[in-house]
Protein backbone atom coordinates (compact mmCIF):
# COMPACT_ATOMS: atom_id res chain seq x y z
CA UNK A 1 0.00 0.00 0.00
CA UNK A 2 1.50 3.38 -0.99
CA UNK A 3 2.24 6.07 1.56
CA UNK A 4 0.32 9.33 1.33
CA UNK A 5 3.25 11.64 1.69
CA UNK A 6 2.85 15.01 -0.01
CA UNK A 7 6.16 16.61 1.00
CA UNK A 8 9.77 15.56 0.72
CA UNK A 9 11.65 16.41 3.91
CA UNK A 10 15.44 16.44 3.73
CA UNK A 11 17.31 15.82 6.95
CA UNK A 12 20.97 15.33 7.69
CA UNK A 13 24.04 16.90 9.16
CA UNK A 14 25.16 20.38 8.19
CA UNK A 15 26.97 20.26 4.87
CA UNK A 16 25.19 17.10 3.75
CA UNK A 17 23.70 18.90 0.74
CA UNK A 18 20.13 19.50 1.87
CA UNK A 19 19.79 22.93 0.28
CA UNK A 20 21.49 22.37 -3.04
CA UNK A 21 20.05 18.88 -3.57
CA UNK A 22 16.67 20.05 -2.27
CA UNK A 23 16.44 22.83 -4.85
CA UNK A 24 17.17 20.37 -7.66
CA UNK A 25 14.76 17.76 -6.28
CA UNK A 26 11.97 20.35 -6.08
CA UNK A 27 12.64 21.34 -9.68
CA UNK A 28 12.41 17.70 -10.82
CA UNK A 29 9.15 17.16 -8.93
CA UNK A 30 7.59 20.53 -9.76
CA UNK A 31 7.37 21.28 -6.04
CA UNK A 32 8.23 24.44 -4.14
CA UNK A 33 11.55 24.38 -2.30
CA UNK A 34 11.81 25.79 1.22
CA UNK A 35 14.98 25.90 3.30
CA UNK A 36 13.94 26.12 6.97
CA UNK A 37 17.18 27.88 7.94
CA UNK A 38 16.74 30.51 5.20
CA UNK A 39 13.16 31.07 6.32
CA UNK A 40 14.29 31.58 9.91
CA UNK A 41 16.82 34.14 8.72
CA UNK A 42 14.17 35.92 6.64
CA UNK A 43 11.70 36.08 9.54
CA UNK A 44 14.19 37.12 12.24
CA UNK A 45 16.31 39.38 10.07
CA UNK A 46 19.40 37.70 11.51
CA UNK A 47 21.83 35.15 10.16
CA UNK A 48 21.66 31.86 12.04
CA UNK A 49 25.06 32.57 13.53
CA UNK A 50 23.95 36.04 14.69
CA UNK A 51 20.66 34.69 16.07
CA UNK A 52 22.49 31.99 17.98
CA UNK A 53 25.17 34.35 19.26
CA UNK A 54 22.79 37.17 20.23
CA UNK A 55 19.90 35.16 21.69
CA UNK A 56 21.37 31.74 22.47
CA UNK A 57 20.43 28.17 21.69
CA UNK A 58 16.98 28.27 23.31
CA UNK A 59 15.78 31.09 21.04
CA UNK A 60 17.44 29.44 18.04
CA UNK A 61 15.57 26.17 18.77
CA UNK A 62 12.33 28.06 19.37
CA UNK A 63 12.55 29.77 15.98
CA UNK A 64 13.39 26.44 14.35
CA UNK A 65 10.42 24.72 16.00
CA UNK A 66 8.03 27.51 14.99
CA UNK A 67 9.22 27.37 11.38
CA UNK A 68 8.80 23.59 11.21
CA UNK A 69 5.23 23.93 12.52
CA UNK A 70 4.46 26.46 9.78
CA UNK A 71 5.93 24.28 7.04
CA UNK A 72 4.27 21.09 8.27
CA UNK A 73 0.79 22.28 7.28
CA UNK A 74 1.77 23.05 3.69
CA UNK A 75 1.84 20.57 0.76
CA UNK A 76 3.88 19.92 -2.39
CA UNK A 77 7.10 21.09 -0.78
CA UNK A 78 10.66 19.92 -0.66
CA UNK A 79 11.80 21.08 2.77
CA UNK A 80 15.45 21.30 3.78
CA UNK A 81 15.51 21.08 7.57
CA UNK A 82 18.31 22.56 9.62
CA UNK A 83 21.18 20.19 10.31
CA UNK A 84 20.66 20.54 14.04
CA UNK A 85 16.92 19.95 13.97
CA UNK A 86 15.74 18.64 17.32
CA UNK A 87 14.32 15.32 16.27
CA UNK A 88 12.35 14.51 19.44
CA UNK A 89 10.07 17.53 19.31
CA UNK A 90 6.36 17.61 18.44
CA UNK A 91 6.84 19.50 15.12
CA UNK A 92 8.67 16.50 13.72
CA UNK A 93 5.52 14.41 14.19
CA UNK A 94 3.62 17.03 12.20
CA UNK A 95 6.20 16.92 9.42
CA UNK A 96 6.23 13.13 9.45
CA UNK A 97 2.47 12.90 8.95
CA UNK A 98 2.67 14.25 5.40
CA UNK A 99 6.40 14.14 4.82
CA UNK A 100 8.59 11.51 3.22
CA UNK A 101 11.92 11.83 5.05
CA UNK A 102 15.20 11.58 3.19
CA UNK A 103 18.43 11.34 5.13
CA UNK A 104 21.28 12.86 3.18
CA UNK A 105 24.50 11.40 4.46
CA UNK A 106 28.06 12.38 3.65
CA UNK A 107 31.33 11.19 5.13
CA UNK A 108 32.90 13.38 7.83
CA UNK A 109 35.83 14.46 5.65
CA UNK A 110 33.45 15.51 2.85
CA UNK A 111 31.33 17.47 5.33
CA UNK A 112 34.42 19.16 6.75
CA UNK A 113 35.49 20.24 3.28
CA UNK A 114 32.01 21.62 2.53
CA UNK A 115 31.53 23.51 5.80
CA UNK A 116 35.08 24.86 5.77
CA UNK A 117 34.41 26.96 2.69
CA UNK A 118 34.57 30.63 3.62
CA UNK A 119 30.98 31.48 2.62
CA UNK A 120 29.66 28.44 4.47
CA UNK A 121 31.26 28.99 7.88
CA UNK A 122 29.07 31.94 8.84
CA UNK A 123 25.97 29.76 8.45
CA UNK A 124 27.11 27.08 10.91
CA UNK A 125 26.46 28.29 14.47
CA UNK A 126 27.34 24.99 16.15
CA UNK A 127 30.81 24.71 14.65
CA UNK A 128 33.86 26.63 15.70
CA UNK A 129 35.39 29.22 13.39
CA UNK A 130 37.95 26.61 12.34
CA UNK A 131 36.11 23.27 12.32
CA UNK A 132 38.20 20.11 12.42
CA UNK A 133 37.55 16.50 11.49
CA UNK A 134 37.24 15.37 15.12
CA UNK A 135 34.61 18.04 15.86
CA UNK A 136 32.59 17.07 12.77
CA UNK A 137 32.82 13.33 13.55
CA UNK A 138 31.72 13.89 17.15
CA UNK A 139 28.64 15.89 16.16
CA UNK A 140 27.84 13.52 13.29
CA UNK A 141 27.90 10.48 15.59
CA UNK A 142 25.59 12.24 18.08
CA UNK A 143 22.99 12.99 15.42
CA UNK A 144 23.25 10.08 12.98
CA UNK A 145 21.15 7.64 15.00
CA UNK A 146 18.32 10.16 15.38
CA UNK A 147 18.40 10.93 11.67
CA UNK A 148 18.30 7.25 10.73
CA UNK A 149 15.30 6.66 12.98
CA UNK A 150 13.25 9.13 10.95
CA UNK A 151 14.43 8.34 7.45
CA UNK A 152 12.19 6.69 4.88
CA UNK A 153 15.13 6.74 2.47
CA UNK A 154 18.86 7.28 2.99
CA UNK A 155 21.28 8.53 0.36
CA UNK A 156 25.03 8.86 0.74
CA UNK A 157 26.01 11.74 -1.51
CA UNK A 158 29.72 11.79 -0.68
CA UNK A 159 30.68 10.66 -4.16
CA UNK A 160 27.77 11.65 -6.40
CA UNK A 161 26.77 14.99 -7.83
CA UNK A 162 23.76 17.13 -7.09
CA UNK A 163 21.84 16.14 -10.22
CA UNK A 164 22.32 12.42 -9.64
CA UNK A 165 21.34 12.71 -5.97
CA UNK A 166 18.20 14.70 -6.81
CA UNK A 167 17.22 12.25 -9.55
CA UNK A 168 17.59 9.32 -7.14
CA UNK A 169 15.46 11.05 -4.52
CA UNK A 170 12.75 12.07 -6.99
CA UNK A 171 12.65 8.57 -8.49
CA UNK A 172 12.44 6.84 -5.13
CA UNK A 173 9.78 9.29 -3.93
CA UNK A 174 7.63 8.64 -6.99
CA UNK A 175 8.04 4.91 -6.55
CA UNK A 176 7.42 4.66 -2.80
CA UNK A 177 4.66 7.24 -2.59
CA UNK A 178 3.19 6.58 -6.03
CA UNK A 179 3.18 10.26 -6.82
CA UNK A 180 2.71 11.15 -10.48
CA UNK A 181 4.95 14.18 -10.67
Amino acid sequence: MPMTKENVVLIGFMGSGKTVIGRQTARLLGYEFVDADEEIQRVTGLSLHALYKKHGEIRFRSEEELMIKKLAVRRSLVIACGGSLMLEKEPIALLKEFGWFVLLHAEADVILERVSRKNSRSKRPLLSDKPNLEQVRELLIKREQQYRGLADYTLNNSEIGVEEAAAKIAGQYRQECQINV
